[in-house]
């Protein structure tokens, strides 16, 4: 069996490749679903295949686990990217694949609600997949966004299989925002995977 695989021009490694087992050995477990790359991720990957971003743009990827949507960004786009997640140990995963993939991501360990106006000034688009799977995400999530726009964020795009939190977020953004689109995604390849895109532009 393969131990990784290859998608959207990314180099992924499986659960059993030697390197993911040794950083697990090392203590590297991660603790808030960060354990795998979820697949909602290739949504975007392959909306930004015929919606490009501009080149160098400044990218924040929430919640990011791997950080495999934005090495996708930093490799397509020459894109600077920082990946945040509440999760420490997902750091690691991070860095493996960023080197692995000859791409540059910074990570940093914050939670959604520690994303400040003055933080996310820093970025033109924030980024997220398979991140608002539980109900109390769905009002954190709705402030960072919130917050985003005040901060000059020009795009917000969030990614999910459709569960009910992320139903409920994609309502509260319809009806507080004036552009605000979801897209229905479904791939067969690389992954079997489908969903929505919401996609908010201020």
């Amino acid at each position: 069996m393969a131990d990784h695989r290859r998608a959207f021009g990314l180099r992924i490694l499986n659960a059993s490749h030697r390197d993911i087992a040794r950083l697990k050995r090392e203590g590297h477990v991660a603790e808030i679903h960060g354990n795998r790359f979820w697949n909602s991720s290739f949504l975007i990957m392959d909306y930004l295949r015929r919606h490009p971003f501009r080149k160098r743009v400044r990218v924040l990827e929430v919640g990011c686990g791997w950080g495999l949507l934005g090495m996708y960004c930093a490799r397509r786009f020459d894109a600077r990217v920082t990946g945040i997640d509440a999760d420490s140990a997902v750091g690691a995963y991070l860095d493996l694949h960023a080197e692995l993939n000859g791409v540059k991501m910074a990570f940093e360990r914050k939670r959604f609600s520690q994303l400040t106006v003055d933080y996310l000034s820093q970025f033109d688009v924030l980024l997220g997949a398979d991140i608002c799977f539980w109900d109390e995400l769905t009002p954190e999530l709705f402030n960072m966004i919130r917050r985003a726009r005040r901060a000059g964020i020009s795009k917000v795009m969030i990614a999910d299989p459709c569960r009910s939190p992320f139903e409920e977020l994609a309502d509260r953004c319809d009806d507080a925002f004036d552009s605000v689109e979801r897209v229905e995604k479904w791939l067969k390849t690389p992954v079997r995977a489908s969903g929505e895109i919401l996609i908010v532009d201020f």
